[in-house]
Parts: structure tokens; C-alpha cells; sequence
């Protein structure tokens, strides 16, 4: 998918991302060409348990943060590591399952940066965004019809402008 079918927006935590996606749907798009990726940092050795429900990621563990941002997107996935949990939501998580499933085909990219490499993001820039979500911004991409990822575009360069967007 070329590069211009592709939007990634860095957000400076969960209630930006929540104000990012709310503004895209009120902008038309559909939840089917939206995804959110975020960092859930845990805390201690408390166990936690995530499954779908009724359209919805659920967690056994505290509410809030990182995970209210995934209600009502079609489809999850969740990558643990020690410490920390990354929660996908969306047809995104979709790409970063094929990029599991295909890990040769990806050379030295982790899973987040293979998922937006096969959209179209640039190797580097793929990277850079894994990068930044690891370090607890919330992504939230666009990707389809050129279309709906040009209003997108514009829709999250005018809300994030000045709010100081890190970029990767």
C-alpha cells in the first residue's frame, strides 16, 4: 500500500489519543480504517488477563489508561514483554499479527515497525514510531483510501499542531 494510504499520529497519552479518534469518526471515518497502538506499563507482579468481548478489549486488571482507548475498535491484540504490555486495536493489529507470522520476510524489524513497514511507513520512520510507542506515546493510524487518510492528515495535523507532537 503506497505511503500516501497511511497516517500515523503521536500522541501525548491516552486522553490525546481518545481526542484524536473521537475527532476522526466525527470526521467520517469508519472504525474499520482506524487502529490505536499503546504502551501499558504494569506495575508489580499483578496478574492480568485480557480477552474480546462483545467489540470490546477487556482486562481483569485496573481500568483506565492505556486500554478504555481500545473500546469499540474491531479487532485486538496484545504483545507481552517483562513489563510492559502493547495493546493493538483496529485492522492494525491484524498487520502486526502477518508480520509475526512472516518474521523473515520483515529482517530486523520489531512487530510494530513490520506492521507499518507493510502499510507503506518507510523502514525508518516505521522504526521510529515503534520506538515512540515503546516509550509511551499512543499511535493512532489511519490507513485505506487515499481519501480518508488525506482528511485524516489534516484532521491530526490541525489538533496536534503546537501541542508539541513528539516526532520520531
Amino acid at each position: 500500500m503506497p505511503q500516501e494510504n497511511a497516517v500515523v499520529a503521536v500522541c501525548n497519552g491516552a486522553a490525546e489519543a481518545k481526542a484524536v479518534f473521537g475527532g476522526l469518526r466525527q470526521q467520517g471515518l469508519g472504525s474499520d480504517c482506524i487502529s490505536i497502538v499503546a504502551v501499558d506499563k504494569q506495575s508489580g507482579l499483578m496478574p492480568v488477563a485480557y480477552y474480546f468481548e462483545d467489540g470490546r478489549l477487556r482486562g481483569t486488571a485496573r481500568r483506565g489508561g492505556s486500554r478504555s482507548l481500545l473500546d469499540g475498535l474491531p479487532a485486538s491484540a496484545v504483545l507481552v514483554s517483562l513489563g510492559e504490555t502493547v495493546l493493538l486495536a483496529g485492522p492494525f493489529a491484524a498487520s502486526v499479527v502477518r508480520t509475526l507470522d512472516n518474521e523473515g520476510l520483515f529482517g530486523d524489524l520489531g512487530p510494530i515497525a513490520g506492521g507499518l513497514y507493510s502499510l507503506g511507513i518507510p523502514q525508518r520512520a516505521a522504526r521510529d514510531y515503534e520506538l515512540t510507542a515503546l516509550q509511551g506515546h499512543p499511535l493512532v493510524i489511519v490507513h485505506g483510501p487515499a481519501r480518508d487518510v488525506e482528511r485524516a492528515r489534516l484532521f491530526v495535523a490541525a489538533s496536534l499542531e503546537g501541542k508539541g507532537q513528539p516526532n520520531p
